[in-house]
């Protein structure tokens, strides 16, 4: 790959990312999930995992710098969101920080999309891993989620054709062989069981919601699945 220079100086990114906020002053947090907004705690939760994921990937950005180096720069994303986990029967609370962080790292992701005009900034393998791994999580600690519970949103119209395929297939490999280290003397806690049967159709709502470019909505008063 040709050696490039940046196209846009981090302060300009900065002066950038700072418009974006001001532009969400009157909602500070206008893609916050429904399954959030039911209480002001819940939305302060959330709220602290949408800053907690944005410094995790300026973090990372500072230390790369580099439109030659986006594979290393997401791969120091990925480690550093790899490190959140959630206990298993976590609250709506810890979920929603959790969820939070996750659309925190999308955030800034898209803010520095035009860093690097000419590359594909945010790849479908990378969004397609963070999402199944979040979905894995949620799914794990809340012993299933229920059509109605929306705690993710993806990237979306990023990159054409290629990231939605990569994004898909990436997601499906990763959730069908997630695994949670399980208490001790016991087996690993798979996230497989939350892919198949009744929750089948969340899953694969989830999986069409952080890959493609038309995102479904959440069905209208739906049932939760048997057991929930």
């Amino acid at each position: 790959m040709q050696k490039r220079m940046l196209v846009m100086t981090v302060a300009t990114v900065v002066l950038m990312i700072s418009a974006a906020g001001q532009a969400y002053a009157n909602d500070p947090f206008p893609n916050i999930p429904d399954s959030c907004q039911g209480t002001l705690s819940l939305r302060n939760s959330y709220g602290t995992g949408v800053k907690l994921g944005e410094k995790l990937v300026q973090a990372a950005w500072a230390k790369i710098n580099d439109c030659d180096q986006i594979e290393q720069f997401l791969t120091i994303v990925e480690d550093n969101v790899g490190r959140l986990t959630l206990p298993p029967n976590a609250s709506a609370g810890v979920a929603c920080r959790y969820a939070g962080t996750t659309d925190g790292v999308f955030n800034i992701l898209d803010a520095l999309y035009g860093t690097c005009s000419d590359q594909c900034f945010l790849d479908g393998e990378f969004a397609g891993k963070l999402a199944a791994e979040v979905y894995c999580e949620l799914s794990i600690a809340l012993g299933g989620l229920g059509p109605d519970d929306e705690f993710l949103r993806g990237p979306v119209q990023v990159c054409g054709l290629n990231f939605e395929i990569a994004c898909d297939t990436t997601f499906i490999s990763e959730s069908m062989s997630y695994a949670q280290p399980g208490p001790p003397g016991q087996p690993p806690l798979m996230c497989e069981p939350y892919t198949q049967g009744e929750y089948s159709p969340i899953w694969d709502l989830a999986r069409n919601n952080q890959c493609a470019y038309s995102p479904e909505p959440a069905p209208v008063n739906p049932s939760p699945p048997e057991g929930t």
